[in-house]
C-alpha cells in the first residue's frame, strides 16, 4: 500500500512469471503497450515531439510497442509518477527515451543519475555512477548539486563528500585536482551545503577514519 502499480507487459506472460516466483500482484494494473488504446495518443504525441528529428509516424507507432517508450510516456503525460526500470534493459534503454521524451528540467544543463542505497542505519546517495564517464570540475559540481537535491527530495539532509582516491592535500594528479576545484565550486556558489572534499571514500563513510585523515 505504498505505491499503485502497473507492469507493462503481456498479461498472461505477467501472471506466469508471477505464479513462479511465488510473487502476489493482486492489485496490480497490467497494461499491454501493443494492445492499449493509449498506444496511439501516445505514438501521436511522441511523432509531435520527435518529427523535427525526423521521426515519423510509422516510426512513432512502433517506438511505443517498447516497455521504456511506453512507460516514459506515461510518466510524461501524467498516467504515472514514477518509472521503474534497468533490473532486465541496459542503463541505455532505460534512459534514452527520458532524454527524449522528458528532457532535462529548466535551468538544468546536465543529466545525471544517483544510486540510492539503503543501509542497515541510513540511506546514501551516490552520483553520478551510470551516465557521465568522465565529468570536468564543473559538471562534478552540478553533479553534487542535484545529488544534494534529490536527497532533500526524498528527506535527506545532505552532507556532501566529493570522493577521489586522495583525502583533502594528501595527494595530487589531474584526477584529484578536478574533485578539488569542483569542491570548491560548490563551496562557492552554495555556502549553505555542507560540502568537502577530496577524500576517500572510508574517510567519507567512518567517522573514526575520518577523524584521522581529515579531523
Amino acid at each position: 500500500d505504498i505505491v499503485d502499480i502497473t507492469l507493462l507487459g503481456v498479461e498472461e506472460d505477467i501472471h506466469t512469471a508471477a505464479a513462479q516466483l511465488g510473487v502476489s500482484i493482486e492489485g496490480a494494473d497490467i497494461i499491454d503497450p501493443l494492445t492499449s488504446p493509449l498506444r496511439h495518443e501516445f505514438a501521436d504525441h511522441y511523432f509531435e515531439m520527435r518529427m523535427h528529428k525526423g521521426i515519423v509516424p510509422d516510426s512513432a507507432r512502433d517506438a511505443m510497442t517498447d516497455v521504456s517508450y511506453f512507460g516514459t510516456m506515461m510518466v510524461q503525460e501524467g498516467y504515472a509518477d514514477g518509472m521503474v526500470s534497468g533490473a532486465a534493459h541496459t542503463t541505455a534503454h532505460t534512459i534514452r527515451p527520458a532524454f527524449q521524451i522528458i528532457k532535462t528540467m529548466p535551468g538544468c544543463e546536465l543529466a545525471s543519475s544517483v544510486f540510492i542505497m539503503c543501509l542497515e542505519d541510513r540511506a546514501v546517495i551516490y552520483g553520478d555512477c551510470a551516465i557521465n564517464p568522465n565529468p570536468t570540475a564543473g559538471e562534478l559540481a552540478n553533479i553534487a548539486v542535484r545529488s544534494s537535491e534529490t536527497a532533500r527530495m526524498f528527506g535527506i539532509d545532505p552532507k556532501v563528500a566529493m570522493l577521489s582516491y586522495s583525502s583533502g592535500k594528501s595527494g595530487a594528479g589531474e584526477d584529484v585536482d578536478r574533485v578539488r576545484q569542483a569542491t570548491e565550486k560548490v563551496q562557492e556558489l552554495h555556502p549553505d551545503l555542507k560540502v568537502d572534499g577530496p577524500m576517500q571514500y572510508d574517510a567519507a563513510a567512518d567517522l573514526n577514519v575520518a577523524e584521522t585523515k581529515m579531523p
